[in-house]
């Protein structure tokens, strides 16, 4: 790329797929060197941070990877967590990242600076607690939304270990301990049945219980990764394949009321009543069908997570923790159970993703607040009104519940990339989205949620707390990536460059 692009200065913020994919496309198709900063003290993400037992991804290896990246030797058809954190070190290594990367560095403030026309960033060292203060011209934001554990105070009170799924620790020995989990989402389907085989018992406390289809998990034979190997095409076909497959399964979360909706539902309830019958507790039925269609709430994957509660040293305990004395947990109907160790697999705020950073932008308006009041609007998911040359990924309305996130972070980078050489080809300091192009947007994209499995009567993480639907995209990834192929810039604020004063 031309030199004349080395003067504008980006920071990303995280290293997982939406850093680590940022940095790489800001190189290589714009010259931008991007300063990295990374809290922890590696690459990964999310798959750095989740380390507990039986932490897999419920999305194919192949599918769950950058499409300019494939890796033609993964070992599962779904990999586990040291897997994919490996290749996104990999992928690291391979673009000289690593050198870019301020490791134990939190970002705690970015604030427009208008006379300037730049991002005063400000971030703090984890291990010295010592800030330092940059201007970029841009700036991307990997937070994730998987990040702050959503810790409920009210367990504070127990007197015994506790640990967050999102903040394993590995010193704490589970072996003969009565454990209680409480939760019944992902990483409670993965941990319990692992958990399950060392502790002396396991109480499983759910309020609504998740429906599971299990995996078709294998893992792939050495002749295989040998043929990808030798024959990258067919590495990619077999992605096609896969992101086809899962593209398919949207009919059912877009039309779960149809006929073949209702087939999928009744084939869910069978698949439930047969698991638990075949591993001997057809008790457990009525205990673990959720009263909601399938795809309301995520869908969880897992081919031994309903043996795992039918074995005897597991309790499904059907309601909350309502009180907590010491190490007695008292649940919703006054039943009292005593255990050694608490396990929260209680999800993340989704809504607080930002944690301890302030986004400042135009006019200093704080980011956390503006959306803590009101619903989370951004234009096309990676640009937000107020917010010049600001660019989130993963954000709010990105969410799925059928396909891989990988792919849609491609496609919001690409569509900041193609921003941000708007902004080089007219010489311009930064672009925006207009407030009423963002606002349409939003109308749009909330209307589209009607008559889909998300408003299916169920709450979920999906929502917010006025029960808006900001967690999700509400189509295929397909729909995605034609709402993102090219911005519109009659849909965008220019910011001309400022003029300096020269004195004579």
């Amino acid at each position: 790329m031309p030199s004349i692009n080395s003067y504008r200065k980006a920071a990303v913020i995280g290293t997982g797929f939406s850093g680590l994919g940022a940095a790489i496309k800001l190189e290589k198709e714009l010259g931008i060197k991007a300063q990295i900063f990374e809290i922890s003290e590696d690459v990964g993400g999310t798959w750095q941070a989740n380390t507990y037992p039986g932490a897999e991804c419920d999305i194919p290896s192949h599918l769950y990877s950058l499409s300019y990246e494939l890796n033609p030797t993964w070992t599962k058809h779904y990999s586990g967590q040291k897997e994919i954190y490996a290749y996104l070190q990999g992928v690291a290594k391979k673009y000289h990242l690593y050198e870019r990367i301020r490791f134990h560095t939190e970002v705690i403030r970015a604030e427009w600076i208008e006379h300037r026309q730049q991002w005063e960033v400000e971030w703090r060292s984890t291990q010295d607690q010592r800030t330092e203060m940059g201007y970029f011209d841009i700036v991307f934001a990997g937070l994730g939304p998987l990040r702050i554990p959503n810790i409920p105070s009210e367990f504070s009170g127990f007197d015994g270990p506790i640990v967050h799924t999102a903040r394993w620790d590995p010193k704490i020995d589970f072996k003969d301990k009565r454990v209680a989990v409480i939760g019944c989402g992902a990483t409670a389907i993965q941990v319990i049945p692992e958990l399950r085989k060392v502790a002396s018992h396991i109480y499983s406390y759910q309020r609504t219980p998740a429906w599971v289809a299990p995996r078709d998990q294998f893992t792939y034979p050495r002749i295989i990764k040998f043929v990808f190997r030798m024959f990258p095409i067919l590495v990619r076909l077999h992605r096609i394949l896969l992101f086809l497959q899962h593209e398919m399964y949207y009919v059912y979360f877009g039309y779960y009321r149809s006929f073949l909706g209702r087939l999928v539902h009744g084939a869910f309830k069978k698949l439930v009543a047969l698991r638990l019958t075949r591993a001997g507790r057809p008790d457990l039925i009525p205990v673990l069908t959720p009263n909601y269609p399938p795809g309301c709430k995520r869908i969880a994957k897992s081919e031994i997570y309903l043996e795992a509660l039918a074995k005897p040293n597991v309790t499904v305990i059907r309601s909350s923790v309502d009180e907590i004395k010491g190490r007695t947990l008292i649940d919703g109907n006054g039943n009292k159970t005593e255990v050694d160790i608490l396990v929260l697999a209680t999800g993340f705020d989704i809504q607080g993703f930002s944690g301890n950073l302030k986004i400042y932008g135009r006019n200093k308006s704080l980011l956390s607040e503006k959306w803590a009041t009101s619903f989370p609007k951004t234009y096309k998911t990676v640009t937000i009104h107020g917010y010049p040359n600001f660019f989130l990924m993963l954000g709010p309305s990105t969410g799925l519940g059928h396909n891989s996130v990988v792919t849609m972070i491609e496609i919001q980078i690409n569509f900041a990339i193609n921003c941000l050489k708007h902004v080089i080809k007219k010489d311009l300091a930064a672009i925006e989205p207009k407030a009423s192009a963002q606002d349409m947007f939003v109308s749009k994209l909330q209307s589209s949620f009607d008559g889909t499995v998300w408003r299916g009567g169920c709450r979920s993480w999906y929502m917010n707390d006025s029960g808006e639907l900001y967690g999700l995209w509400s189509g295929t990834i397909t729909s995605f990536w034609w709402s993102l192929r090219s911005p519109n810039f009659r849909d965008f604020i220019e910011h001309k460059r400022a003029i300096p004063i020269t004195m004579v």
